[in-house]
């Protein structure tokens, strides 16, 4: 497995470095603070999976994220533990989310190799976003909240909720990607929220935007 690490500090990379060479299955771990050397790596297919921080000064993971996903499997690694912003990392493409110190080296890496394997993994956040997706999965959004989309509108939220992009949501659905955006951008209004994160918590998690416990 070929690592990137990006990060803004280069203490942090140098730490990634040093705890991931020579684990067993890494092949390489190269690191950047440069979000364009970060997309560069990956366009020319150097890596197979990308550890990113999501909050960096120049461009925010967050931002860079869909220019990576596309060439790499991205595993989100970072202090931030918010569930509404591993939700939006998770609905922009990330196959994992990781939280400093959460995971051992080892386990990091087999978390890595779940994640390029196809799973989703997130680790470290204690707020009750894994619980919530649990739940949803078993019982599905509240009708009440499901009521106040149109069935069309509803399809496209729980795909949004799977974390598909508009793209992908396009084509499970066979239409165009023009009408998943106006479908999302109705159902945003219906919902009363902004971002993609927040309409995943009210699907999630009706009537508590935001709140987490």
């Amino acid at each position: 497995m070929r690592i990137l690490a990006v990060d803004d500090n280069p203490i942090i990379r140098m730490g990634l470095r040093t705890l991931l060479e020579g684990a067993e299955g890494v092949t390489s771990v190269i690191d950047t603070g440069d979000p364009e050397e970060a997309v560069a790596h990956v366009l020319a297919g150097w890596v197979d999976v990308v550890l990113l921080d999501v909050r960096m000064p120049a461009v925010s993971g967050l931002e860079l994220l869909p220019r990576l996903a596309g060439g790499a499997t991205v595993v989100m690694l970072t202090h931030t533990d918010d569930p509404a912003t591993v939700a939006e990392a998770m609905a922009a493409g990330a196959a994992g989310y990781l939280v400093h110190g959460a995971l051992e080296p080892n386990a990091m890496v087999d978390a890595m190799r779940l994640c390029q394997g196809g799973s989703r993994v997130v680790s470290g956040v204690t707020s009750g976003l894994s619980r919530l997706v649990r739940d949803a999965v078993e019982t599905g959004p509240d009708p009440a909240v499901r009521d106040l989309l149109s069935p069309r509108e509803a399809e496209v939220m729980d795909l949004v909720a799977e974390g598909l992009s508009n793209r992908e949501a396009a084509e499970r659905l066979f239409v165009t990607e023009k009408t998943v955006r106006n479908h999302i951008t109705s159902l945003f209004a219906k919902l009363g929220v902004t971002t993609r994160s927040q309409a995943i918590v009210r699907w999630l998690r009706p009537g508590r935007v935001g709140q987490w416990s």
